[in-house]
């Protein structure tokens, strides 16, 4: 993979993730909170901690947000990915190494298309499907809203 290519994808999944965190901010249903590794594994590292001990091993793993529902106060952690297309042994893999390290977890996946989430442990046990994001939880208006930003994206490009 070219440079080029890794710093497109690289883009692609930043804006994923802020497709993600500002849809979810937007709905007014959730609390949305940084988590991933590139929030927290450089602080630790900073505080003295070694790269390579086995808890900063694990966070290298840790997904991308924790959201909490302000109703309920559920507190889910969140991987979210970018796919031009989507493909269930993709889906699979990525389900089953949040499943190795962060169970119970999510994954949301922003496609051309639609916006897609599930339960890492469902989608593992579905072969790597996942259910489409409900408008119960993000409306159609705001998922069209937000799902035309990431067809702008790629039409610029």
């Amino acid at each position: 993979m070219s440079n080029i290519s890794f710093s497109r994808n690289l883009v692609k999944g930043k804006i994923a993730e802020t497709v993600f965190s500002q849809m979810f901010r937007d709905s007014g249903n959730f609390t949305v909170l940084e988590f991933g590794y590139e929030k927290i594994v450089p602080e630790l590292v900073q505080q003295g901690y070694d790269e390579k001990s086995e808890i900063l091993e694990t966070l290298k793993t840790a997904p991308d947000f924790a959201v909490i529902n302000k109703n309920s106060k559920e507190i889910r952690l969140i991987e979210v990915k970018y796919r031009h297309t989507l493909r269930d042994d993709d889906i699979l893999k990525c389900a089953q190494r949040m499943l190795d390290s962060w169970n119970p977890s999510f994954l949301f996946l922003a496609t051309q298309d639609r916006f897609y989430f599930d339960e890492v442990k469902t989608i593992c046990d579905k072969k790597g499907v996942i259910s489409l994001l409900d408008y119960s939880v993000v409306s159609k208006d705001l998922q069209d809203k937000y799902s035309k930003i990431l067809k702008d994206f790629e039409s610029d490009n």
